[in-house]
């Protein structure tokens, strides 16, 4: 197998899943979180999935797969027990060059999904290519315990600072004669880019604890002075212009 790991735009993404079950179940609630636009293909619903019908997040075609059900789907997962169905709408969606994934199946899957612990913006997914779910479990609980409630202030007044960093690379960048177009937005050896490392630097102990204490303010002050953003812009460069004939 050669997975990569990737993070998909799901938003609005027409999904066909097969299957009303426990394994459906498990399935839909992340699909719908993300935004996805979800077909049910099932004969028999379990109430937790009947839910997501009735209360419009979902559509429902209320019987069992047949064939030419995934036309018109960008991503199908199976989420059924029986390996001849997995089988049979699999080989239609990769017929169809349609992306698929059968809950436990891995001969039937083009894509596998991680598990994952997520809170606030940040997520966190783990997986053993699909060798042990026990242990993918494991891994994904000890990542619900290391999101704390301060790595998720963390998270957030990251975001929220690197907004202000790109409003301030705009400003300079929009008086700056050797600028490029976004991105980097900035010249290359520009006075007022933010390195790398220095995001990492400013993501010290002493802003941990502050977010630990609760006062994120105090935090963000003192990540803005860590990067240099709540400085003046230091003097940007100036085109040269050519001498006349």
């Amino acid at each position: 197998m050669g997975y990569y790991a990737v993070f998909w735009e799901m938003q609005d993404r027409p999904v066909l899943l097969v299957g009303g079950g426990r394994v459906a179940d498990e399935k839909i609630h992340k699909l719908v979180d993300a935004g996805a636009r979800v077909t049910i293909v099932a004969p028999e619903l379990i109430p937790e999935v009947r839910q997501y019908v009735d209360d419009g997040r979902a559509t429902l075609i209320e019987r069992s797969f047949e064939p030419g059900d995934t036309e018109g789907y960008e991503v199908v997962m199976v989420a059924t027990d029986n390996g001849v169905v997995n089988k049979q709408v699999a080989d239609e969606a990769r017929s169809r060059d349609i992306w698929v994934n059968a809950a436990d199946d891995v001969s039937n899957c083009d894509f596998i999904l991680p598990s994952l612990a997520k809170r606030g913006q940040i997520s966190i997914a783990t997986s053993t290519g699909g060798s042990s779910p026990a242990l993918a479990r494991w891994l994904r609980e000890r990542m619900e315990e290391f999101l704390s409630d301060d790595v998720v202030a963390l998270g957030d007044l990251l975001a929220e600072v690197r907004v202000l960093a790109r409003t301030r690379d705009r400003e300079c960048a929009g008086e700056c004669a050797l600028a490029e177009t976004p991105p980097p937005l900035l010249c290359k050896d520009c006075p007022n880019r933010v390195q790398a490392d220095t995001w990492q630097e400013a993501i010290d102990d002493e802003l941990r604890a502050l977010l630990r204490a609760g006062s994120y303010d105090e935090a963000r002050e003192r990540i803005i002075h860590s990067l240099g953003i709540d400085q003046p812009l230091k003097p940007r460069a100036t085109a040269e212009i050519p001498a006349g004939d």
